[in-house]
């Protein structure tokens, strides 16, 4: 657990561009009150969430029971707000997720209720595309999403958004974001190519990695050079 922790607080702690999705999570889990309520998607934002927020006695922590139904962060969040009105409620999401169901945050506005919700916004299905390339050796398919300004959409229900899209910028806006009066969005405009590594890496995976770049993945030139520079920032780390 102590070489895991270092390794964590290395991926956590990088001030490289585009900005990582890690950073955003570790940022979030330092402003979280000891009774907050956390509430997560399924997804590549799944592992964001397990791997950087630190849950502590007190808080409690929600996300898809089989780790595949998408989009219940946010009714996750408006249900905990309900239930205990006096605590901290925060959904993280990712913009996958966020927009199947982005209609509950005006839910959130009629009623007054005063949630936070991170969106991780990489224009893209993260773990559709990482399970396309790892488990079957194909080039990623149909898991672009089409962009949207979500602090837009925020200020159109009649709330209030935040974004961020450095690292410097991490802390700042959501610590805004969680002092807002009334519900409240940032969105984090994160890496699209940063994968979420499993723990030990299994030789099929490798394998089934370097075949879906081999068959023509389009970003195969980003992501080799995202794989190179994290573990090199890895190595640093040690």
């Amino acid at each position: 657990m102590k070489a895991w922790r270092e390794l964590m607080h290395t991926r956590t702690h990088r001030d490289q561009m585009p900005l990582k999705p890690q950073v955003v999570a570790d940022a979030l889990n330092d402003l979280l009150a000891d009774d907050a309520i956390i509430s997560t998607d399924s997804g590549t934002i799944t592992t964001w969430a397990a791997r950087h927020i630190w849950i502590r006695r007190g808080q409690m922590f929600s996300c898809s029971g089989n780790l595949a139904t998408m989009a219940p962060g946010l009714p996750y969040a408006i249900a905990a707000k309900i239930a205990y009105p006096n605590r901290q409620s925060v959904a993280i999401v990712g913009d996958g997720g966020f927009t199947m169901l982005m209609g509950e945050f005006a839910t959130a506005v009629k009623h007054r209720l005063p949630i936070k919700v991170v969106i991780i916004k990489n224009n893209t299905l993260g773990m559709i595309k990482w399970e396309q390339m790892v488990f079957l050796g194909n080039p990623e398919y149909g898991v672009s999403l089409e962009p949207i300004d979500f602090v837009r959409f925020a200020e159109a229900c009649g709330a209030i958004g935040f974004r961020c899209t450095r690292p410097d910028e991490a802390h700042s806006a959501l610590e805004a974001m969680m002092l807002a009066h009334g519900p409240a969005l940032c969105e984090a405009i994160v890496d699209p190519f940063e994968p979420p590594m499993p723990p030990k890496v299994k030789t099929d995976q490798a394998l089934h990695m370097a075949e879906a770049l081999a068959r023509g993945e389009p970003n195969r030139g980003r992501i080799a050079l995202t794989l190179f520079r994290d573990k090199v920032t890895d190595l640093k780390g040690k």
